[in-house]
């Protein structure tokens, strides 16, 4: 059973959590052998904590598994590792396949394993998301919930300097809260709720937050003023031009000048049908995030999109694929292309407007 928030630290609540979640999540140490397994991984390793830790991995599983060429992988890397389709089996297992996410924790002499496992038809099994989901949920609310308040609070007397930025957590709070709210009752960014938006005042609530975060990254602004209110879910494209944003503003970071600008601009000449939506669309609005950071690597431009594939030592891979999803759900696109200098997304949304040109 998970305690409140209040009588467990952050580190005991996560470590509370982890043993609920719906995935695998397996520690081994530098002699590989296992020293913390959360429920699932029993339930898939064929074992309970007495009969898993403190044992080799190869001792569970048979030696010519593919995790261990993974786990050679990561060692020789120092890298986060992932795969697709791994079988594992061992002695007391049957072969099942799963999604690998390994990671390093060279300071304390640790691998962490993410094990997702997927069902006949190839997908993750969603078993146990939708309980995981309401748990994590209620257990996040309660804390945004006070920080909230105290915002509130505060904006009473504080400086009238400091009133926005007030005003900007009160916000924020209450986006994540919408968003948990949707999360919990399992709903995903694949399923926008569409209403009419100004996509100026979305992106200057972003550029806001992330000037916040990243004091030293020169933000920089052009926008088309012309531009018509367009059909999109709220939440969810600032969620996806937030993550992008903030992507950029960590890849200049530590740089003499580092800059990110962000822009939008009419597409002539583009029909993008959104989903459900007979009617096909004529010209887009295009938003464009441009950063002058060392770039992408050529051998990981491929895979950014991928589901927990990640550039970054402490990225969970998850932001760009999502980012994706809101894109292809809304009926747009995101692309990028990236060269040392200059990497640059471009975001592409149907315009509020019919074939004919009507409004």
């Amino acid at each position: 059973m998970i305690k409140s928030t209040s009588e467990l630290s952050s580190r005991d609540l996560l470590a509370s959590l982890a043993q609920d979640a719906p995935i695998a999540l397996v520690q081994i140490d530098d002699s590989q052998r296992i020293s913390s397994v959360n429920l699932q991984a029993q339930a898939h390793l064929g074992g309970g904590l007495d009969r898993l830790v403190g044992r080799k991995l190869s001792e569970v599983l048979f030696h010519d598994c593919e995790l261990f060429v993974l786990i050679d992988r990561l060692l020789s890397d120092s890298g986060d590792v992932t795969a697709s389709d791994v079988t594992l089996c061992g002695p007391f297992i049957e072969p099942q396949k799963f999604d690998v996410r390994m990671s390093l924790d060279a300071a304390a002499g640790i691998i962490n394993i993410a094990l997702a496992k997927k069902n006949k038809r190839g997908r993750q099994d969603p078993s146990g998301l939708a309980t995981f989901a309401r748990m994590l949920g209620h257990e996040i609310k309660n804390p945004l919930g006070g920080i909230s308040g105290a915002a509130q609070l505060m904006e009473r007397s504080c400086r009238g300097d400091q009133t926005e930025l007030l005003s900007l957590i009160r916000a924020e709070a209450h986006r994540i809260g919408r968003l948990i709210d949707r999360f919990t009752a399992f709903e995903l960014y694949n399923a926008p709720q569409f209403s009419l938006l100004n996509i100026h005042e979305t992106l200057d609530d972003v550029v806001a937050m992330q000037t916040v975060a990243s004091p030293k990254v020169t933000f920089k602004k052009s926008f088309d003023p012309s531009l018509p209110e367009i059909s999109a879910d709220k939440d969810h494209l600032h969620e996806c031009i937030l993550n992008i944003v903030k992507n950029a503003a960590e890849a200049v970071s530590g740089q003499d000048y580092a800059e990110v600008k962000v822009s939008t601009s009419y597409q002539a000449g583009i029909r993008l049908p959104r989903p459900g939506d007979e009617r096909r669309f004529s010209g887009a609005l295009l938003v464009r995030i441009r950063d002058n950071g060392p770039g992408i690597s050529t051998s990981s431009q491929d895979q950014i999109f991928k589901p927990f594939f990640s550039t970054k030592s402490s990225g969970t891979g998850i932001g760009l694929s999502v980012c994706q999803d809101i894109a292809l759900a809304h009926g747009g696109r995101l692309s990028f292309t990236s060269r040392p200098g200059r990497t640059q997304f471009d975001l592409v949304l149907p315009m509020q407007r019919d074939s004919s040109g009507t409004n």
